[in-house]
């Protein structure tokens, strides 16, 4: 197989033979708001120039990032590639054409309802106008001749009967009225779903070839859209007789370009073709006097504007190719020098209406320390945590996770980036064989000292923690003591209070922490206990 001898980026040559080609999207390379899609198509060539027509791609796509390459038996030299915009009703996919129609002939029903509706009440109202003027008639004409019993009776048995079929008409119009608007909001719900795929324009793919020697060849056309992106979602299984976390890495992706990428070799990158490639460069600061400014010639404005308009940004992807697992299995993952590309372990199809598709990536089991955390001043309820070390591997992208206690789902949480060597922290759900009570056992305020009277604030509290497991379980127990902002206001710990077993965080000054391990049926008190004194009469802000 030969490649192509692919030449400079130049115009079509009008001499060449048009040559409408079949392509299918093969392969999407997805970045965090854009993606790079690539078009195979297999033509024979013979010896000449042709210019191969590939229509049916969005019209979304950059223009300029339009790349063309290819293989095969076929010698050939790219003369130039070319974006045509093709116009007309036949451009909108025919599945959203199906839905506009759909909701057509509903609205049209819909309207046919209202005009029975519409003529229903007419006819209720023609028949209440003729009683009425027959009524009058016969009160008019009494004189001349009286209407007779059964005459009043048949008139009002006409009343009564065509009332009662007009009113019967009418409330079958409005059941199926009210049925019908449930069709109709559905047919409008996907309609919207497919709004993307009812643009009137598509572009054709204008591929100049010059063929030296005939064969066949493998065309690959790339280009770059936006209104694509994915997202990295998680999955979190605690298995707390295994000390493990199990996480599943899970790529949402979603585009509405129109154009449905159907059993692709799906890429999802971290990379971030899109973003500003201009690296700050600091430029020295003068001083100096204040000069009016020299005015710009128009011709000069002009020319530099243009130059920056024309200054090309990089649309570059990543170069990576999608490759496709044989088996079920989780995804490929390069981890270059600033990104990672995950290859979807099997082709996936993501439909270009905004309909998100979710593909497994990867999955992770990480050793994990599991503790109990409470902190009982503020509320009464334990949570399992557990503390997990990503040892190696790819960076764990940032994003949301569902969490669960083995198959028990418990809710949702964010993990945070976390890169290999880095812990993360779990929390899944509380924990009710674990009974926390906390008493204030004390409360007191005095006044005290001979020359300078002072006042004098004691506390004491007593908290119980009770292993109601069958196992020996870990508790980390969180409480504090206050911490004086005035030089005048002084605490004390007193010596009846539990000693901490972990060090004082600087960024939490007072919160002492306590690290108890409990046996099954074990119950252990833990007090915290403190003295504040302050001038006396002083007004002290904080205090328990």
């Amino acid at each position: 197989m030969r490649p192509f001898l692919a030449a400079a980026l130049l115009a079509p040559l009008a001499a060449a033979a048009d040559l409408p080609v079949r392509s299918r999207v093969e392969a999407v390379v997805v970045y965090a708001s854009s993606a790079r899609v690539t078009r195979v198509a297999r033509v024979d060539l013979a010896v000449g120039e042709v210019r191969l027509l590939l229509p049916g791609a969005t019209e979304l796509l950059l223009d300029d990032s339009l790349r063309v390459r290819g293989t095969g038996t076929a010698r050939a030299v790219v003369q130039g590639v070319s974006v045509e915009r093709v116009t007309g009703a036949g451009a909108s996919s025919p599945e959203a054409r199906a839905a506009q129609e759909r909701l057509e002939r509903l609205l049209d029903e819909d309207r046919t309802l209202e005009d029975r509706q519409r003529a229903a009440a007419a006819r209720r109202d023609f028949v209440d106008s003729l009683r009425s003027t027959y009524s009058e008639e016969r009160t008019r004409n009494m004189a001349v001749r009286s209407a007779s019993a059964r005459e009043w009776s048949e008139m009002v048995s006409f009343v009564a009967r065509e009332r009662e079929r007009a009113a019967a008409e009418g409330r079958a119009a409005e059941v199926a009225r009210r049925e019908l608007s449930r069709r109709l909001q559905a047919a409008r719900a996907e309609l919207e779903r497919l709004r993307g795929k009812l643009s009137e324009t598509t572009k054709t793919l204008a591929v100049d070839l010059r063929a030296e020697r005939a064969g066949s060849v493998e065309l690959e056309v790339s280009y770059l859209v936006p209104r694509a992106s994915w997202r990295p979602v998680w999955d979190a299984h605690l298995r707390s007789e295994a000390q493990a976390v199990d996480l599943s890495l899970f790529g949402s992706v979603e585009q509405s370009t129109g154009e449905d990428w159907n059993d692709v070799k799906l890429v999802l990158s971290t990379a971030q073709p899109s973003r500003s490639l201009a690296v700050p460069e600091l430029r020295p600061r003068y001083l100096d006097r204040p000069r009016p400014a020299a005015p710009v010639p128009v011709a000069k404005a002009e020319r530099r504007a243009a130059r920056e308009a024309a200054a090309p940004a990089s649309l570059e992807g990543s170069g990576d190719d999608a490759r496709e697992a044989i088996e079920e299995a989780p995804a490929e993952i390069a981890q270059g020098l600033l990104s990672a590309n995950f290859a979807a372990p099997r082709r996936a199809s993501v439909d270009g209406a905004g309909r998100a598709r979710r593909v497994h990536l990867a999955a992770f089991s990480l050793a994990a320390e599991l503790t109990r955390l409470a902190a009982p001043r503020q509320d009464p309820t334990t949570y399992l945590t557990a503390r997990a070390a990503h040892a190696s591997g790819p960076v764990l992208l940032p994003g949301p996770v569902s969490v669960f206690a083995g198959e028990e789902f418990v809710g949702r949480a964010t993990l945070p980036l976390t890169p290999p060597g880095g812990e993360l922290k779990l929390a899944f759900g509380a924990d009710d064989r674990v009974r926390i009570e906390r008493q204030v056992v004390e409360r007191r305020h005095e006044t005290a000292g001979l020359l300078s009277r002072q006042d004098v604030h004691r506390f004491r509290s007593r908290t119980t923690v009770k292993n109601l497991h069958p196992t020996p379980v870990t508790v980390r127990l969180l409480d504090l003591v206050p911490v004086s902002r005035d030089e005048e206001l002084e605490v004390e710990v007193l010596d009846a209070a539990t000693a901490p077993s972990d060090p004082e965080d600087p960024m939490r000054p007072g919160v002492r922490g306590y690290l108890l391990t409990l046996k099954p049926g074990e119950e252990r008190a833990v007090e915290v206990a403190y003295r504040v004194r302050c001038p006396k009469g002083m007004a002290v802000q904080g205090l328990e």
